[in-house]
């Protein structure tokens, strides 16, 4: 019995970590729906001091969904030889397959423009992401692992399931909405 606790003490913590880091994915849409009836937002900022601040708000709320995607693709790579030790991965938790979603092209563009400062971003004058193509290929893996621990863990690790199963329903209506949004907008 003390076994299952343990489990559950141990990694139901972690999982609620992997879920707040999940929620960071949609942080440009909840932006994006946020501003989107703000006329500053679509105003000149160099005219415009609140459209500077928005433009800020926008931009970093862009780079947090792809800092949380390339995290996230990270955390559904088995550990390795190469992983950082103290880096929180998908197999910790008995989840052994590997379900990066990003091309090497995706995180090579994320790592030189946006999460390190490089010659190349410096020197990209504009790049056009498909970020909702990117959240919908991490949130498919994503909740592929939520599944996975939910029917690995069953009901006999309660903390542990019913975490797997808050998020996982809570990331699937996000996305639900967010899909008919953008379905939309693409009209």
């Amino acid at each position: 019995m003390s076994n299952k606790s343990d489990t559950d003490d141990r990694l139901a913590p972690l999982l609620e970590y992997f879920a707040e880091r999940l929620n960071r994915v949609f942080a440009h849409f909840f932006c994006a729906l946020e501003f989107e009836e703000d006329e500053d937002a679509r105003d000149d900022p160099a005219k415009n001091d609140r459209a500077w601040s928005l433009q800020t708000i926008q931009n970093s709320c862009a780079h947090a969904s792809l800092i949380a995607i390339r995290d996230l693709d990270d955390f559904l790579t088995p550990r390795s030889s190469k992983s950082k030790s103290d880096g929180l991965k998908a197999s910790d938790f008995g989840y052994l397959e590997a379900k990066s979603f990003l091309a090497t092209s995706e995180r090579e563009a994320i790592n030189k423009l946006i999460a390190h400062t490089t010659i190349v971003g410096a020197k990209a004058q504009s790049f056009r992401w498909d970020i909702w193509e990117l959240t919908s290929k991490c949130v498919s893996q994503s909740l592929e692992f939520l599944k996975w621990v939910e029917s690995y863990y069953g009901l006999s690790h309660f903390m542990l399931f019913t975490a797997a199963l808050g998020c996982r329903k809570k990331t699937e209506k996000i996305h639900a909405y967010f899909a008919a949004e953008v379905a939309k907008r693409r009209k």
